[in-house]
């Protein structure tokens, strides 16, 4: 990373001293220093990001929960946060190649791709927090429909119980909905459903619980999401009007 910002700064330098440069007058489009080190900043919130979407991904608690009740509905959510990072860290290597080499075609293309990954950001933040906030009816719903399966199994089906028993221990819920769920079915309420500590019973079903437990991943990928796709407005706006001033320079 240093040896990048070196290597930026050197090429800089060079073509503001360079007569030729000067000559075809490219210091009106600005200087590009300042947007060479808003690529590499948005390179890094790219990839950290994506790092992000990988540890969710292979989160082992998490992808139990997921493999055992057939839930994969935020994961696919996630992968488009995940696929809109991975082009956004690659535009942004070919915005500081393109601008270093002052490629009109680089140019030209970065600026296209920047229009269509905004799309796809907002898209993606869109859906990550259909699937991934409390107040979301969408998300409650899957939710209750997933885990009341489970309360209607815990007799029959030992998988079921499992998972179940561990979902309600490590998030602190019970039921989809609450204890009544199992009451309602004439079954009697776990020990799980209860605090360790003082024994009384959870207050809130899991599919509220969950949703709650979701939503610090769903915070960070939408909010990383809506950032980048401010920077793709202000991107596309500043290459467009950049290839229009190396026309008029040439």
């Amino acid at each position: 990373m240093i040896l990048t910002f070196y290597l930026i700064f050197q090429k800089k330098m060079s073509l503001i001293t360079s007569d030729k440069y000067r000559k075809r007058g490219y210091d009106e489009c600005g200087d590009i220093l300042p947007v060479h080190i808003a690529l590499v900043l948005i390179l890094i919130t790219s990839l950290a990001t994506f790092s992000i979407c990988i540890w969710i991904r292979f989160d082992l608690d998490f992808w139990e929960w997921v493999q055992e009740i057939k839930w994969y509905t935020y994961w696919n959510a996630m992968y488009v946060i995940m696929v809109a990072m991975f082009f956004k860290a690659a535009l942004s290597v070919a915005g500081m190649w393109s601008l270093i080499k002052e490629s009109r075609l680089g140019l030209i293309i970065c600026t296209i791709s920047h229009f269509l990954l905004f799309i796809l950001h907002t898209v993606g933040a869109v859906i990550i927090c259909i699937y991934g906030v409390e107040d979301s009816l969408v998300l409650n719903g899957e939710l209750h429909d997933v885990l009341i399966k489970l309360v209607y199994s815990w007799d029959t089906d030992p998988r079921a119980r499992r998972i179940l028993k561990i979902i309600q221990e490590y998030v602190g819920c019970c039921g989809a909905t609450g204890g009544s769920d199992f009451l309602d079915v004439l079954k009697a309420i776990p020990s799980e459903c209860r605090h360790p500590v003082h024994g009384s019973e959870f207050a809130h079903g899991c599919e509220q619980a969950m949703a709650w437990w979701l939503e610090p991943w769903t915070a960070t990928l939408a909010g990383s999401s809506v950032f980048l796709a401010c920077t793709d407005v202000f991107l596309a706006v500043y290459l467009f009007r950049f290839i229009k001033r190396m026309d008029r320079n040439l």
